[in-house]
């Protein structure tokens, strides 16, 4: 689950010079709290969550109208501006009707500090390297990404 990509190149930049993500809070756009959850219930679906499928006709079509615009028609989130994938099993803030209530009716702040003036590029990019592997389960991480001439000190 990358929210700004997972490319060695991405995760490079997301520690260099950090992420903000915003999502302001949407109740006022998707409606009622039935509709709210509605469109809980639907996101749930998505991942193959435990969810009311008697909401899901109606989340949808409130997900199309609201949400999608960030997260895309599809719901796999839009990299370039950070909006998360709500098709993944696992979330950020939580994967329950309570924690989708939650972001509808108050949305978001996320903040991944810039790493730039703390660690040195040669640092960043072995980092860079540790994280990608992790992601990558039958790929240890050391040998993850070139380290390019990189001599980590002992």
């Amino acid at each position: 689950m990358w929210i700004w990509g997972g490319t060695p190149q991405a995760i490079e930049e997301t520690i260099t010079e950090g992420r903000e993500a915003v999502m302001p809070p949407q109740i006022d756009a998707v409606g009622t709290p039935g509709d709210a959850a509605d469109v809980a219930n639907y996101v749930l679906s998505l991942s193959g969550a435990p969810h009311d499928a008697s909401r899901l006709a109606h989340g949808q079509e409130k997900f199309a109208a609201v949400c999608a615009a960030c997260h895309g028609a599809d719901a796999k989130g839009n990299q370039q501006i950070g909006s998360a994938d709500l098709t993944a099993h696992v979330k950020t803030y939580g994967n329950s009707q309570a924690a989708i209530l939650d972001a509808i009716a108050h949305g978001h702040h996320g903040v991944m500090p810039a790493h730039k003036d703390v660690l040195t590029p040669a640092q960043i990019h072995l980092v860079a390297a540790y994280v990608y592997g992790l992601s990558r389960a039958a790929t240890p991480p050391a040998a993850a990404l070139p380290l390019a001439g990189v001599v980590a000190a002992r």
